[in-house]
């Protein structure tokens, strides 16, 4: 039954996460109105599903702040953002864009599960 309960509620978090999905290029194009969050992870990451999660949460409270975007580096479609955005191997991770690209940040990955840390950070970007 555990089992069970942890596949539904994967598929449940897949779904939801295309449900509500944007593509990176329709976000970015939004930049100069909304700041945008994008997750980057890959599938084969340690605990990818929970980092997902976790950025998820935010947008109970963010939503209205900022375009989420959910990218998985590890498809071959992603090769040349990849290369352009220097994408490092310590996934799963958050890139902060605002004002068109011209301010952008880092959230590395231990700062995305903790609230006390990725909170702070979300509302000073916005400001």
């Amino acid at each position: 039954m555990k089992k069970f309960l942890t596949l539904l509620a994967v598929f449940l978090l897949m779904i939801t996460t295309k449900a509500n999905a944007m593509t990176f290029e329709e976000a970015f194009a939004q930049t100069s109105s909304k700041p945008m969050l994008v997750l980057i992870y890959a599938d084969w990451a340690d605990q990818y599903l929970t980092y997902i999660q976790a950025f998820n949460a935010t947008q109970s409270e963010f939503g209205n702040s900022y375009n989420y975007v959910t990218l998985n580096v590890a498809s071959p479609e992603m090769k040349a953002f990849n290369a352009k955005y220097h994408i490092y191997p310590n996934l799963p991770y958050v890139l902060m864009f605002r004002d068109g690209g011209k301010v952008s940040r880092y959230i590395p990955k231990n700062c995305i599960l903790d609230q006390s840390c990725i909170v702070p950070k979300l509302k000073s970007f916005i400001l």
